[in-house]
């Protein structure tokens, strides 16, 4: 009867439905693969701050067992009324490879915009990760807007024919941006990531026993990245990659233009010198990379700079192997700040360019073929903020130009010391004793028998080949520093802790103490304001109102010891301290009754009998 074949129908559409519904729901709730979030707000920060989370870039990393995370860019869960707040998106040079941490181009751009905007809390929040293209960046938008951004600063395009889905890439589905952008939508459902995993497991099984050419797992990030070894200028894949940063970066900007975000996109730089081309091959449109380059070569050495730069570029732009972006990329970058009114060109190129040799971009600001040094990434933090500042958003703002310092004092806060120079180091020499710059494998190879140079570099060599932390090679090289009576190389490797992680009372506290045993108080003091402010202990409140008595400031100086006894009623330094704030206040009573309390804790404690005597004196 009809009314039984409408029931059929729709009992054979909602018992699947209902299947995937409960399956989605099972999956979500064992957790399965985690949570891939673009940003979390842990637990062990109170919830009150967000910071990008670890394993959201396994989105896009299926045959990739090592996965590239983001920086530890810190901002507030709910949005400071004067917050301004900028989201910084690219790939491995915009997460300030192989420097990571300080060494990022946005916290330069930060710190001058910290300095003159000071009615305003900023966040330049840096969401940037190796091995990634626009693809990513696109997954990343509705993500970042949900976070009210005031602006967005995007350097991108190096990666986006090796990226993570791109048309070269061992990680790619295919040359199709739109189907690809539907794929990274879909793929936020459990259900879906548990069929991808079925498939790849199934197409990996097959390609072992076909003897399939895929990646070798064990190389570099670079080679395991690489599908296209060989593409042309002017190729279908080299165009096919045109296409896809184009569509990809218009798909980006026309959801930031409806939300009325402002975007600072930069043109690209890279090592045109002094990187030879990887792989070279004549076609019929063009001669091989590596004659041009010679030819670049002899016009340098002619001193005929301005050919030389056209020529280099011209044999960066015939390398088939796609690690740095055409001059054609640059030119889309352009178009595209031409065609969308609140996109703004950056001149990340030019800027590099006008400081280099001669004009011409080589190991002077390069390390390699692409990652900046250094001065490198200072110069892209003054390109940002120089874009930045011309703009009417800025002046909108009220800044306060009075209150900033000379880029000389910006270079030097990137507090970047020996040790964070030798980690860049071993990085880089891992990355150059590798494919492709290297292509016969040498198993006597950089780290073998690496002999160390400091204990900066020893400790720096165990960051990079044997998985010590970042931040635990820094405390560790202070103490030891500290032990060996160089109080000050201490103190510079804790204040790039505090640099990285203003949220993290204990690099303060440990300045602090090196200050203090120096009897510098001036020099304690801002230390221990910053350690207070994050998390009031015992100890900070005891010497900040130690330094507040000490410099006259009784009523705060009180307050503060009577804090610090909050945290330990029978801290005998504290209730000495308080005692005789008191007494320079003159309240005798009080100063006598937190003496009274010393001498139960501690009759014997240094001074105490001289000051009852001095007490009972003025009492009488």
């Amino acid at each position: 009867s009809p009314e039984k074949k409408r029931l059929f129908l729709i009992l054979a559409i909602a018992i699947p439905a209902l299947f995937f519904f409960l399956l989605e729901m099972s999956l979500r709730i064992g957790d399965y693969k985690g949570n891939q979030d673009l940003f979390i707000f842990p637990e062990q920060l109170d919830g009150k701050y967000g910071i990008s989370n670890r394993n959201f870039n396994s989105r896009y990393f299926f045959y990739t067992q090592t996965i590239p995370s983001a920086s530890n860019d810190i901002f507030f869960a709910e949005k400071p009324e004067n917050g301004f707040r900028v989201f910084v998106m690219g790939g491995s040079t915009t997460a300030g490879y192989p420097y990571g941490f300080n060494g990022t181009f946005s916290r330069v751009t930060r710190d001058v915009l910290q300095d003159v905007l000071p009615d305003k809390h900023v966040e330049l929040v840096n969401v940037a990760t190796s091995a990634i293209n626009t693809y990513t960046l696109y997954d990343q938008v509705r993500e970042i807007i949900a976070q009210k951004p005031d602006a967005i600063f995007i350097y991108a395009g190096h990666n986006e024919y090796f990226g993570a889905l791109g048309v070269g890439s061992s990680e790619s589905f295919g040359a199709f941006p739109a189907f690809v952008r539907a794929y990274l939508r879909l793929q936020r459902l459990k259900t879906f990531m548990l069929v991808r995993e079925g498939i790849l497991k199934t197409s990996t099984v097959i390609a072992r026993l076909g003897n399939s050419d895929r990646a070798d797992p064990s190389g570099t990030l670079m080679q395991r990245m690489v599908r296209e070894q060989s593409i042309p200028l002017d190729s279908d894949v080299y165009e096919l990659g045109k296409i896809q940063f184009n569509s990809n970066m218009r798909a980006i900007l026309r959801q930031f233009e409806r939300e009325g975000i402002p975007v600072f996109l930069g043109s690209l730089a890279s090592n045109l010198k002094d990187q030879r081309p990887f792989f070279s091959e004549e076609t019929e449109k063009h001669p091989p990379a590596d004659r041009v380059f010679s030819e670049g070569q002899s016009q340098y050495s002619s001193n005929n700079f301005s050919e030389a730069f056209e020529t280099f570029q011209y044999a960066r732009d015939l390398d088939v192997l796609r690690f740095r972006a055409s001059t054609e990329m640059n030119t889309l970058i352009k178009n595209l700040t031409e065609e969308f009114p609140n996109t703004y060109y950056v001149p990340v190129k030019e800027h590099l360019t006008e400081r280099a040799e001669n004009g011409i971009i080589g190991f002077d600001l390069m390390l390699e073929h692409l990652h900046p040094n250094a001065a490198g990434y200072f110069l892209m933090g003054q390109a940002f903020y120089d874009a930045f500042a011309s703009n009417d958003m800025f002046q909108n703002l009220n800044p306060d130009l009075s209150r900033k310092r000379t880029w000389d004092d910006y270079k030097a806060g990137m507090q970047l010391t020996e040790f964070d120079h030798r980690v860049a180091w071993h990085r880089i020499e891992l990355l150059v004793t590798g494919w492709p710059f290297v292509l016969e494998p040498d198993p006597m190879r950089y780290p073998r028998n690496y002999q160390y140079q400091s204990k900066a570099d020893s400790l720096a060599f165990n960051v990079v080949n044997r998985g010590l932390n970042w931040d635990r090679g820094k405390v560790q090289l202070a103490e030891y520093y500290r032990e060996n009576n160089q109080p000050f190389k201490a103190l510079a490797e804790y204040r790039g802790l505090m640099r990285e992680q203003p949220f993290n009372d204990s690099p303060f506290v440990f300045a602090a103490r090196i200050a203090l045993d120096l009897n510098d108080f001036e020099m304690a003091r801002p230390y221990l304001e910053q350690a207070y402010a994050i998390s009031p202990s015992g100890f900070t409140c005891r010497m900040l109102g130690a330094i507040e008595v000490d410099a006259g400031n009784l009523a705060r100086g009180i307050a503060l010891l009577e804090e610090a006894l909050t945290f330990d009623a029978n801290d005998a330094q504290a209730l000495f301290n308080l005692s005789g704030a008191y007494g320079l206040n003159r309240e005798f009573e009080e100063a006598m009754r937190v003496l009274r309390q010393l001498e139960r804790v501690n009759p014997n404690f240094p001074g105490a009998r001289e000051w009852r005597a001095q007490l009972e004196n003025i009492l009488n």
